[in-house]
């Protein structure tokens, strides 16, 4: 069945190929990702003794190593100019300045929308690197996931992925939106923390947590709800391609009768018997990042099933949160009514059924 598979994927002729005396040169920039195509196969042949579900996976992983193969091959060039392209200097000039452009906005709840984020050809290159769908997690075909760094994947991929996981969003933009969001986020502490904690809660460390490339598609639909309250500020990074249309972006709800969350997950406010109100939508616009605050309000997103079954949206999003052991130690000293609101939901209704 290994043989099979291996024959029938395309697999054994890619893999063959790789050792070949005409293109080993071609390879040595990236000879890690070869050793990696070893293991996979490896782990691939284990896969496949297992169960029909393991047998799935193995044709998944086949498709990686496949691609791997190919796409390490053609981007090769693109891989050996990388260290000119990811200028960090550059890169991080242009989008400090890109944040301190954007207008804050109040309403529905504070948060602003950053054009060209980065320099137009550092965009590109993020959008040539989306690695192939197979590398996103397979749970759901309408949502679709992909965390880094990657375990095993194209070199070009890997590389500019890590670099804008990394560099990008923890030593660039976590800072930058943290200094925009000085004000609001001394009265989310006020709200959260208490006023006499405010001193406190400012010199926590924040750090970027939650990152991942999504993939999402006709019929996907996310109710109006708030992060975990943990998350300060959310960042939300639009991929459009050209001849993508701009539709279906992020919804912005104002709520009635609005209060802090009484439980540290996710909260819906529909569940609370609290109504959502649409406010804004946030255009899915290429290179143009979505940071708010996660104190009110409630924010969400539909793509109707009826939509193209072509349509593909791909953004990138994380959090900027206080580092958790800090957090704990504050939330630990708080007064009893305020350390109750970071309860998780299922203490909560377990105390009211009492």
């Amino acid at each position: 069945m290994f043989r099979t598979l291996m024959t029938r994927s395309g697999l054994t002729a890619q893999l063959g190929k790789l050792w070949k005396p005409d293109v080993e040169d071609l390879l040595k920039p990236v000879r890690k990702d070869v050793r990696a195509l070893q293991r996979a196969v490896e782990r691939l042949e284990a896969t496949l003794a297992e169960t029909s579900q393991g047998a799935q996976r193995a044709e998944r992983l086949a498709a990686q190593v496949k691609l791997t193969a190919v796409l390490n091959q053609a981007q090769h060039a693109a891989v050996a100019r990388l260290s000119d392209r990811l200028d960090a200097a550059r890169i991080g000039a242009h989008v400090r300045a890109a944040i301190a452009a954007a207008p804050l906005v109040e309403e529905p709840f504070e948060h602003l929308v950053v054009e060209s984020l980065l320099p137009a050809a550092v965009y590109d290159l993020l959008l040539e690197a989306i690695p192939p769908e197979p590398f996103f997690d397979a749970h759901d075909p309408i949502k679709r996931n992909l965390r880094f760094p990657m375990e095993f994947g194209p070199a070009l991929s890997a590389a500019v992925w890590a670099f804008f996981d990394d560099v990008v969003t923890r030593q660039m933009i976590r800072p930058a939106v943290v200094e925009r969001f000085h004000a609001p986020l001394q009265r989310h502490y006020d709200a959260i923390f208490g006023r006499a904690l405010r001193e406190r809660a400012e010199g926590m460390a924040q750090s970027v947590s939650g990152g991942r490339l999504m993939l999402r598609r006709a019929g996907y639909h996310l109710d109006p709800h708030r992060d975990p309250k943990h998350s300060m500020l959310t960042c939300l990074f639009y991929l459009a391609r050209p001849g993508d249309s701009e539709a279906y972006g992020t919804q912005l709800f104002s709520v009635a009768d609005d209060s802090d969350a009484s439980y540290k997950q996710t909260y819906y406010p529909e569940q609370e018997g609290r109504r959502p109100e649409l406010a804004k939508l946030v255009p899915f616009r290429a290179n143009s990042m979505l940071v708010f605050l996660n104190s009110r309000g409630a924010h969400g997103a539909t793509i109707p099933p009826d939509a193209p079954a072509s349509l593909e949206r791909y953004s990138y999003q994380f959090y900027v949160a206080p580092e958790k052991a800090q957090l704990g130690e504050l939330i630990r000293e708080l007064p009893e009514p305020l350390r109750r609101m970071w309860q998780s939901k299922g203490d909560r209704e377990g105390a009211g059924m009492e």
